[in-house]
């Protein structure tokens, strides 16, 4: 009887390792298939190849895009990706390159996507015509006419955009910071703050200041998550949306990336 239970007890603890890698297997599988849908949808898009684009709507989203006007995009990046547990929907943030005379290059804006599983595929999901979300960086039905969102914030005024961290050593992690000054003469809200790396963690918990109220914004760089085997230059972008100008700020982090360990401090 004890080896029966044994036995049963060590079946038990085999079917639940394989139940629980089949899990992250099929996970990894939902997401690689989701990564193409969302490829093959931004490529039409640059192609401009609208009926094309269609086939990766849903079906109550198809009237909502055809109601908006249409621009090729430039380029995409995809950002990341979340799977909800459910396992049928996922938020997809991809980077569109937009063109300011503020800046000598294109400006990375980040658009949230939400994505549905259907019988097996991926779609896109747009709200409704009146809603929030605007398919692509479009405006919605009846905002035609909305300013886009400005490339360069004049309510913050920062010291400085760019923050150089230095060398950082295998298991250092060091802190960015930003200060500004709120210029404007109305209350200024941060409302999101989308960076090119999960290695970025935003401390700063204050999102709205006064006119006149000075700030400092403070992101975390571990680089725990990024594998790199020799001495590496990284360069990092933090797109900081406020309201209500409806306007971004790119600040950007620089660092050299060490994989051997800190020096040990002189005596």
């Amino acid at each position: 009887m004890a080896a029966d239970r044994v036995l049963c007890t060590g079946l038990l603890t085999v079917l639940s390792l394989v139940s629980a890698t089949a899990t992250v297997v099929a996970a990894s599988s939902s997401e690689e298939a989701l990564r193409g849908r969302v490829e093959q949808l931004y490529g039409a898009l640059q192609q401009g190849d609208w009926r094309q684009v269609e086939k990766y709507l849903t079906k109550d989203s198809k009237p909502i895009f055809r109601s908006q006007p249409k621009k090729a995009v430039p380029g995409y990046h995809i950002q990341s990706i979340k799977l909800e547990a459910s396992g049928d929907r996922a938020d997809v943030v991809v980077q569109i390159p937009v063109f300011s005379g503020f800046t000598p290059g294109p400006v990375q804006v980040p658009e949230t996507t939400r994505w549905r599983l259907v019988k097996g595929n991926w779609y896109l999901q747009l709200s409704s015509p009146h809603g929030t979300q605007s398919p692509f960086g479009m405006p919605p039905q009846g905002q035609a006419s909305s300013p886009p969102p400005s490339l360069h914030s004049t309510d913050l005024k920062f010291e400085s955009t760019w923050a150089g961290l230095g060398t950082i050593h295998q298991g250092e992690v060091k802190v960015a910071r930003f200060a500004f000054t709120n210029v404007s003469q109305r209350v200024v809200t941060i409302s999101e703050g989308q960076t090119s790396c999960d290695c970025l963690r935003l401390k700063t918990a204050q999102k709205e200041y006064k006119p006149g109220e000075t700030g400092v914004i403070e992101y975390e760089l571990d680089p725990s998550s990024l594998s790199f085997n020799v001495k590496s230059a990284l360069t990092l972008t933090v797109m900081l949306a406020t309201e209500p100008e409806h306007a971004y700020t790119q600040l950007t982090i620089a660092a050299m990336l060490s994989p051997g360990p800190a020096p040990p401090l002189a005596p």
